[in-house]
């Protein structure tokens, strides 16, 4: 299955990359990734609630507005059941599908069913209380719906042959082929904006990269901070893009392209949980495995998990006013990372 954070245990052969049409800024030279500094103020954290039966759930992602959240719950028999809360209100939308991926504004959720020794995908969306199919590029196709945003468009990947391809689809089902970089053979497009931007990456000889498509199709690579590296984009809010940068060898570490600027910004040692409409940063930071928060203006406020050096903390969406939605453990959390207020 697919997800929309990068793993941090991928591995690519680093290879020395040249200039390419459709490269996106020059070649900057890279840096050791910053490590956020201790906070002075963390981000309270609060439980969602869920169904009395629930064994354990999670959230897979949550609307900008904070209004909706979707994800799953376990019941007594560990059966998947697909949830969708609003206002903080859990609902049951039963155990037929699952493998939720996104939800938008509206309250709509995209996911993919998953079968068979293989786990072929067949993606479905679900709008005002029915759940229609998302077809792949061909009747025989398997189709992998990553997001979906404030008007119903779809972002994810098709099986095209042998490979993976990156895929769009309209607010009426249509699904159509999204380029690729030039050379390049397989790819997945991870999240769409509300203007219709896409950002995933394209993969073949040179490696993965990094690429955002343009609401008419133009397909542009999005630089690395390092040029030996591989790269992927894994969100995008109000052009704010949120990439990982993936050495060959090495601890990987988050990227930010704002919003306007065509360079990457090397964040910290980890990997990139989300990014919202001001370009505030949700990181997963090495080798403390903690979850910090950057705003744009450089103030960095922690999102508490358990002292371990695991993971024990996600974070899956983050709104636009600034709260964080994901799991600690096996619960539903958020964190409420909302700019502090001064007292008159």
């Amino acid at each position: 299955m697919f997800t929309r954070v990068a793993n941090a245990g991928h591995v690519l052969l680093a290879v020395a990359l040249s200039a390419t049409a459709g490269v996106v800024g020059p070649v900057t030279t890279a840096s050791a990734a910053p490590v956020p500094q201790a906070a002075s103020t963390s981000c309270p954290m609060q439980m969602l609630r869920s169904p009395s039966w629930t064994q354990r759930a999670d959230i897979a992602d949550a609307d900008p507005t904070g209004r909706y959240q979707v994800g799953h719950a376990y019941d007594t028999t560990y059966t998947t059941h697909l949830l969708r809360w609003t206002n903080g209100v859990p609902q049951d939308l039963g155990i037929t599908y699952t493998g939720a991926s996104g939800v938008n504004t509206q309250g709509d959720i995209v996911g993919t069913i998953t079968s068979g020794d293989d786990l072929t995908g067949t993606g479905w969306r679900y709008h005002e209380g029915e759940f229609t199919s998302l077809p792949g590029l061909t009747a025989q196709a398997e189709s992998y719906p990553s997001a979906i945003n404030a008007d119903g468009a779809v972002a994810g990947a098709s099986s095209l042959g042998s490979a993976t391809v990156p895929v769009a689809w309209s607010t009426d089902g249509t699904v159509r082929q999204l380029a690729l970089l030039p050379g390049d053979t397989s790819g997945r497009a991870n999240d769409i904006d509300d203007d219709g931007t896409l950002v995933g990456f394209s993969s073949g000889a040179s490696g993965e990269h990094a690429v955002r498509w343009l609401p008419d199709g133009t397909v542009e690579r999005l630089q690395e901070a390092d040029p030996a590296h591989s790269s992927t984009a894994v969100s995008i809010r109000n052009g704010n893009v949120l990439g990982q940068d993936i050495p060959g060898i090495g601890v990987t570490s988050s990227l930010l392209w704002r919003a306007g600027a065509t360079n990457a910004e090397q964040l910290s040692d980890g990997t990139p949980q989300a990014v919202n409409l001001r370009g505030a940063v949700v990181e997963l930071t090495l080798p403390d495995a903690k979850l910090w928060m950057t705003e744009p203006d450089g103030t960095v406020r922690s999102l508490p998990t358990d002292r371990t050096p695991y993971a024990t903390g996600g974070v899956t969406a983050l709104t636009d006013d600034g709260v964080a939605y994901g799991h600690w453990n096996s619960t539903p959390v958020s964190w409420d990372c909302r700019p502090l207020v001064s007292a008159p």
